[in-house]
């Protein structure tokens, strides 16, 4: 192998490492606000917020790398795809986790529970997500484009879920008209989760571009 595809796969390699500890992250993040939000736990909320900076940080990282080995080396058609995807892919993933830590603010804010029906459709809904994060993380690393394609056809499932949240929401308030503002929190923590699965089908139509060529609209 030539010495200038020798550095760049070695460089794509750290890139991806990074990638890599940025799913770590926002998975930990994901999962850690499902379960603040179950409990309304503000210590934990208060440590995804915290938390946000660092993955903030390993994006530009992986920025910063992609740039730099887009301007150095110039890379040819297949690595330069995958670069430009990556970099995308981690700015999904940036704002997967600038979702959690708005959940987690917005827990911050509760008081008390939404009632007992909302909140257990709002963790149905968090475990589809979680799963879709789960899976497309799987499909990156193999550059499977039909299991990308798969996650993403999860999403469908996900806007379904929030609209039947909003739909509970609506039906409390009119009976329990004095419960509005845990209600509204439970409607933003719900849409919170709606984007990320967007978010996540966002890198579901990377990974098909990185494994195909080929730039589908998915879901």
């Amino acid at each position: 192998m030539p010495p200038k595809s020798q550095m760049i796969d070695r460089r794509e390699g750290s890139v991806r490492k990074l990638i890599d500890e940025m799913f770590d992250m926002v998975e930990q993040a994901v999962g850690n606000t499902l379960v603040c939000v179950a409990s309304i736990d503000s210590g934990l909320a208060q440590q995804i917020i915290d938390g946000d900076a660092a993955i903030n940080a390993l994006y530009h990282n992986v920025e910063d790398e992609c740039v730099t080995l887009i301007a150095r080396m110039q890379p040819m058609a297949r690595d330069l795809r995958e670069l430009v995807s990556d970099m995308q892919i981690a700015a999904e993933l940036e704002r997967i986790a600038d979702y959690a830590s708005a959940m987690a603010g917005t827990v911050q804010q509760m008081q008390t529970s939404p009632a007992a029906e909302i909140q257990q459709a709002i963790a149905e809904l968090g475990e589809q997500c979680r799963v879709m994060l789960a899976n497309i993380r799987k499909a990156y690393d193999a550059h499977d484009s039909e299991l990308a394609r798969i996650t993403a056809a999860l999403d469908d499932e996900v806007d379904s879920r929030e609209q039947q949240i909003i739909r509970q929401v609506f039906s409390w308030q009119g009976e329990h008209p004095d419960d509005f503002v845990s209600s509204t929190h439970a409607l933003w923590i719900a849409h919170s989760m709606e984007r990320i699965g967007d978010r996540v089908t966002n890198i579901a139509e990377r990974v098909v571009y990185i494994a195909t060529s080929k730039t589908e609209a998915l879901n």
